[in-house]
């Protein structure tokens, strides 16, 4: 092989990367070998056998080689090409298994040739509980609770069981409103729909913000590591006892260690940092409020350091957090129903679950200037994200359907694609999701089951490795890599009179979102 077809085969290898593949590296042979021949050129991917699943092989300049899955030989033939006019088209699907499957490309003449392999990350499928180990009979129980309780008040739920990449369960049960305007029950209830869209309130937290910050990362456009003042100078000022706020960095606002504690309500024109506009509540965020110091790295949540980390995602991308999830998230998963400030962007109130019946008036019980006083329906419940960041903030405001959440949530699952689409590395997501050294049920961001310190969000099954969110309108979101599993209960409990205090559809074991995922695991687990 001549000098220049040598170094045009070079160019070529190193012009591909555009091309998506779950392998950690696509290019066979390793560029780099260790000495160590039983690990060169020998990558793992994840795999569904249910799944058909074709890979493409870029093969330049090459004669022949040995492609193997799981130790087995696919007959591939290869047409001698410098640069390929198109990929061979290759299916694997009869020697795949669950799980993480082995794939090698050996043996590969003339020894100047190369490929590039491109496998797609697995998506989800309707299926059968049978065909995943899960009792029929025993996930009855959980129709049988949900629907018990909606018969004696509870208003409404969706609910989506995906295990081995295959949709088991999408059901939806009860009512997506009940009460009019006026707080009266409606002459007929509008009836809850699978594609209901719900205010996730907190879990906008990690299916926005934090799919914003990890892809980030896994692009190189931040260290979790680095101060937020380095990307976003605005941020400053030396606090009392010598507290710099410019040492806070973006690790301690997304494991809420940054030390902000008050509940802060810039709604409240009642109060002194009070703001209307998303402008003034930036300001007002990096300027003015205090930041009482560290409490020795332990949690303390407070939503101020997600709507840092939105507005950190907005600073350094020049999109608004909204535009920025659609670009990169939403869009490339074709994901409809998710969206920020739904009745902003072609969806009506029928498309939405309520929330408060009275508005964010507790009851009647809270007055501020402006104050909605009815039943909130398509806009975001939550005060701060809705009065005074515009509807779109870091810590809530984000609107989805049980069965996009379970999307999102099966990304995580294939640590960080899906079909095509790559949005961060594996190493990012595994340096997330680790447990934080100094409270084992948190993340960075995420909560985790950790040592079983979260039953009652995961119940008592859970691995310790399970990670998810709750929110506060009576969202629950479960992702299971041990157990190939993917729960998202959406309820709308918070759509309910509030006595003494509190939602009527708090006593309820569906508001007690643990119950229902307890059921979950029993009926594979005891199958």
């Amino acid at each position: 092989m001549s000098k220049f077809l040598l170094a045009l085969t070079l160019v070529l290898s190193l012009a591909q990367g555009a091309r998506v593949s779950q392998l950690t590296d696509a290019h066979f042979p390793d560029r780099h070998y260790n000495g160590r021949k039983h690990t060169k050129d020998k990558r793992l991917f994840k795999a569904y056998p249910s799944q058909e699943m074709i890979i493409d092989l870029e093969a330049h300049s090459v004669l022949s080689a040995d492609v193997l899955v799981n130790g087995r030989k696919v007959p591939v033939r290869f047409k001698w090409e410098v640069e390929p006019a198109a990929p061979l088209r290759v299916n694997i699907t009869d020697y795949l298994k669950d799980g993480d499957n082995t794939f090698s490309i050996q043996n590969i003449i003339p020894r100047v040739a190369f490929i590039n392999a491109f496998v797609p990350f697995p998506v989800l499928k309707y299926g059968d509980a049978k065909s995943v180990g899960i009792s029929p009979e025993l996930l009855k129980k959980v129709d049988e609770l949900i629907v018990k309780e909606v018969g004696e008040g509870f208003p409404g739920a969706t609910l989506v069981v995906a295990k081995n990449g295959k949709i088991i369960k999408e059901t939806a049960y009860g009512y997506a409103r009940k009460y009019k305007d006026d707080g009266k029950p409606m002459e007929s209830y509008q009836k809850m729909r699978v594609d209901t869209m719900f205010d996730l309130a907190s879990n906008t937290k990690i299916f926005a913000t934090l799919f914003g910050i990890m892809k980030l990362q896994s692009d190189g456009k931040l260290r979790y590591t680095d101060t937020l003042n380095k990307y976003m100078p605005e941020y400053k000022g030396v606090l009392p006892e010598g507290y710099d706020k410019t040492k806070i960095r973006i690790f301690d606002i997304l494991t809420h260690t940054a030390g902000y504690v008050e509940p802060y309500r810039f709604y409240d024109d009642h109060g002194n940092i009070y703001s209307r506009d998303k402008d003034t509540t930036k300001k007002l965020i990096c300027e003015r409020i205090p930041v009482p110091g560290d409490k020795g790295g332990i949690p303390r949540y407070n939503d101020v350091n997600y709507i840092l980390a939105g507005l950190l995602i907005e600073k350094i991308s020049n999109l608004e957090l909204h535009e920025y999830c659609k670009r990169f998230f939403y869009n490339p998963l074709k994901l409809l129903r998710t969206t920020f400030a739904p009745l902003k962007r072609h969806y009506g109130k029928a498309d939405t679950a309520a929330t408060e019946i009275t508005g964010n008036t507790k009851g009647g019980k809270v007055e501020f200037k402006d104050v909605r006083k009815t039943v909130i329906q398509g806009e975001v419940e939550d005060e701060n994200s809705f009065y005074s960041m515009n509807e779109t903030a870091g810590h809530a405001g984000l609107f989805s359907t049980a069965k996009e959440l379970a999307i999102l949530g099966q990304v995580l699952l294939n640590h960080g694609g899906y079909g095509w689409n790559k949005f961060w590395r594996k190493d990012i997501q595994d340096l997330f999701v680790k447990p934080y050294d100094k409270a084992i049920t948190f993340g960075i961001g995420w909560r985790r089951q950790g040592n079983e310190g979260r039953k009652t969000h995961f119940g008592a099954y859970a691995s310790s490795q399970a990670i998810g969110h709750l929110g506060s309108t009576g969202t629950a979101t479960v992702v299971d890599p041990v157990h190939d599993l993917v729960v998202v209960l959406l309820t709308n409990k918070q759509h309910s009179k509030i006595v003494d205090g509190k939602h009527e559809a708090d006593k309820f074991q569906t508001a007690k979102q643990g119950s229902i995922v307890q059921l979950i695991y029993e009926s594979f687990l005891n199958a």
